[in-house]
């Protein structure tokens, strides 16, 4: 009797709590739905406003309202229509909002990962690295120059294999945009210094007729058969140096200002290299060709380029989902087209019985409700519309009218045609329209199969391309084996 009273008394405070925990749980649902509503409200507002902005309508509205019509009721298009752009617009303030922060963040963090000390100083690291910065000029010129900080000397054995390396690489460094050596016709890249290594390359030329030690061409001495000038070069590593020789054919080319300039600062950066290589900070020049300068950080353009990506993606956003409705028509009509022999072959099975054009039309109505509420079925459009109809017949319109406005309604060519038997048939009577409607569903079975062939080519298409890659990775899979045992 205990254990069956602490049973009771279990089972009670159990079902308290469920129905606590029930009561809970609405109230969270309410509450989240009552959220969801201001937010969809607020957002109809900011639509309603955007449309006023931009002189009324929206850009497409009017393709987007008649597609509307076509995928549910007209007398509710006005308020989907709201709902439709509201949800757009929501989209696209999401995704701007989203770009907007990015680009704060990516504002914040260049500020705060600045590595430029009292105007002048850049720190050493292991590996040579390039910062960007803006070089300001007294005068009041600015431009972006892009400073390379090299890591500290290498020891004796290192610089000897590195002099080695670089020197059979020489070629490559000081070609510039030339083709060869043999026909040289803009500038040589004469390099004080080797990208990303401690090397410095001092320059030596038998003639300084033609040819600058900076590497420009002095195009007042030059001949239209060129001119042949030996370059001597020293490369220098700490304590150790190679030497490289070439023979270049010059021909002429045309230096500018910019050009001249640039060497200038490359220059003044070469010797301040030479300077401070020993210590840990690069100390960057004051004066730059008697001009005094100075430095500051290039801004990052990555919070630009995140802004430009940002309406970028909100233009998509407006764009995708016009594009989306567009494929929901086309979804419409298709399953249309599937359910138009069924359709007419329920007529015709229930006129051939002898029941009336509105009869049966009422019959295949109430049937599909039927299945649709129990869930058995989910909503198709041209029962839908057939739906439709039928309540305007009971509103009191004519039947030869309501007929009429399915056919527009539904658009296809064959829904079209129904609706015209049908207001023949109230006009001039039944005779020959049940020879009629068979010819219909056998027309109507042959373009299923047509739209089925059509589907599984479209899909055949889409195979294509992932088949061909598949046919590239067996063919690589083959050949790369067997190149590679022909070799041996």
């Amino acid at each position: 009797m205990f254990g069956k009273s602490r049973k009771t008394e279990k089972e009670r405070k159990e079902k308290e709590y469920g129905e606590k925990d029930g009561e809970k749980k609405v109230e969270k649902k309410d509450k989240k739905g009552e959220r969801e509503r201001r937010l969809s409200g607020n957002m109809r507002k900011i639509s309603v406003w955007l449309r006023k902005r931009i002189g009324g309508k929206y850009p497409g509205q009017a393709e987007v309202e008649e597609n509307l019509k076509l995928l549910g009721p007209e007398r509710e298009v006005k308020e989907r229509a709201e709902a439709y752009y509201a949800e757009k617009t929501g989209l696209m303030l999401k995704v701007l909002g989203a770009g907007f922060v990015l680009a704060l963040l990516f504002v914040l963090t260049s500020g705060s990962s600045r590595v430029l000390t009292e105007g002048y100083f850049l720190p050493r690291k292991e590996k040579a690295y390039t910062q960007e910065l803006r070089l300001s000029m007294e005068e009041g010129g600015q431009e972006n120059v892009s400073v390379k900080v090299e890591p500290r000397a290498l020891t004796a054995e290192e610089s000897r294999d590195l002099l080695e390396r670089e020197v059979n690489r020489m070629e490559d460094y000081i070609l510039g945009e030339n083709a060869s050596l043999e026909e040289v016709r803009s500038d040589l890249n004469l390099i004080r210094e080797i990208e990303d290594t401690p090397v410095t390359v001092e320059w030596e030329l038998d003639t300084y007729e033609t040819l600058n030690l900076d590497g420009s061409l002095r195009l007042e001495n030059l001949k239209e058969e060129g001119s042949l000038t030996e370059l001597t070069a020293r490369l220098v590593c700490g304590e150790e140096e190679e030497i490289y020789r070439a023979v270049v054919k010059i021909y002429p080319p045309i230096p500018t200002e910019e050009e001249q300039w640039k060497e200038t600062v490359s220059e003044a950066l070469a010797a301040a290299q030479q300077e401070s290589s020993s210590q840990k900070m690069k100390k960057l020049p004051e004066r730059i060709g008697g001009v005094a300068v100075s430095w500051t950080e290039a801004p990052s353009s990555s919070a630009l380029t995140v802004l430009f990506l940002t309406l970028s993606a909100a233009v998509l956003v407006y764009v995708a989902k016009d594009r989306e409705l567009k494929k929901q028509v086309q979804e419409r009509e298709r399953q249309m087209q599937r359910d138009y022999a069924g359709i007419v072959s329920k007529l015709v099975l229930l006129m051939g019985a002898g029941a009336a054009a509105r009869n049966a039309w009422e019959t295949i109505v109430k049937e599909y409700q039927q299945k649709r509420d129990k869930g058995e079925i989910k909503p198709r459009f041209a029962y839908e519309e057939m739906a439709l109809a039928c309540h305007e017949m009971q509103s009191g319109v004519a039947e030869t009218k309501v007929y009429e406005n399915f056919g527009i309604r539904c658009r296809l060519p064959c829904y079209l045609k129904l609706s015209a038997l049908l207001e023949q048939n109230l006009r001039k009577g039944s005779k020959g329209l049940s020879q009629i409607l068979n010819a219909e569903i056998l027309e109507a079975f042959e373009q299923r199969k047509d739209c089925a062939r059509n589907q599984g080519e479209e899909a055949a298409t889409r195979l294509l391309f992932p088949m061909v890659m598949m046919l590239a990775v067996v063919m690589i899979l083959i050949l790369i084996p067997a190149g590679m045992s022909m070799q041996m």
